[in-house]
């Protein structure tokens, strides 16, 4: 007669399931090391390449101009294959800061990019930049493209730009319907102007057809000692 117990089926201790698992997992890490092995990779975010793009940036300010071109050169080569929208756009955002003819000509090919944001972003930093150049692409954005977001910032980018040729191309703007489009190039044409024809379109119309800078020049601090001095 066997003196065994007999094996019934019932819940099984913790502490039993813990011991296989640790036993388990000593044998299998014997056995096949590989197995227990932390995995290692070698990926680089989004976020890691966005940081080095800035931090890039950061370095160039105040470096000199062939650094600024080198970086651009970087810059324009990683733009080449970058698939990621919020890359493109911290990279076009760098480029925009760099005094180099290069960074420019990123920016107008940016405004052609598929994401919306990049290409707001490149009417802004080509506005910020100043560059008479940057009048004509930011014009034909106000007559060949639909999209009202990117025509508002085209508007706006044209504000920061003085020169007579932004005058005439907000008269663009100013000849639409559309009334949001008509405010942002009045508003343009206050900051780039000292007229204040208060928000008649019409008579902003006219004036930009003139295509004139009515601004006051500078008074240099000598002339204003001079002025003032009584000999």
């Amino acid at each position: 007669m066997n003196s065994n117990p007999p094996i019934t089926s019932g819940p099984v201790p913790r502490w039993a399931v813990w011991g296989a698992l640790v036993l388990g997992c000593e044998l299998g890490c014997a056995g096949m090391p590989w197995q227990c092995q932390k995995e290692h990779t070698s990926i680089i975010t989004p976020a890691m390449r966005i940081s080095a793009i800035r931090e890039g940036g950061s370095r160039a300010t105040g470096a000199g101009l062939e650094d600024h071109a080198q970086l651009a050169d970087e810059l324009a080569l990683q733009i080449r294959t970058e698939r990621d929208p919020l890359v493109r756009k911290a990279i076009q955002e760098t480029a925009g800061e760099l005094e180099a003819p290069l960074a420019r000509e990123m920016l107008i090919a940016g405004l052609s990019d598929d994401d919306l944001n990049v290409r707001l972003v490149c009417c802004q930093m080509l506005g910020k930049r100043g560059e008479p150049e940057n009048v004509a692409p930011l014009q034909k954005i106000l007559e060949k493209t639909g999209d009202l977001d990117l025509r508002l910032a085209a508007a706006d980018a044209l504000g920061q730009i003085r020169s007579p040729e932004s005058i005439r191309a907000l008269g663009v703007a100013l000849k639409d319907r559309d009334p949001a489009l008509q405010f942002a190039a009045v508003e343009a044409m206050k900051n780039l102007t000292d007229q204040d024809l208060g928000y008649d379109v019409k008579a902003w119309q006219q004036f930009a057809e003139q295509g004139q800078l009515n601004v006051q020049p500078e008074v240099s601090l000598a002339q204003k000692v001079k002025q003032i001095s009584p000999f």
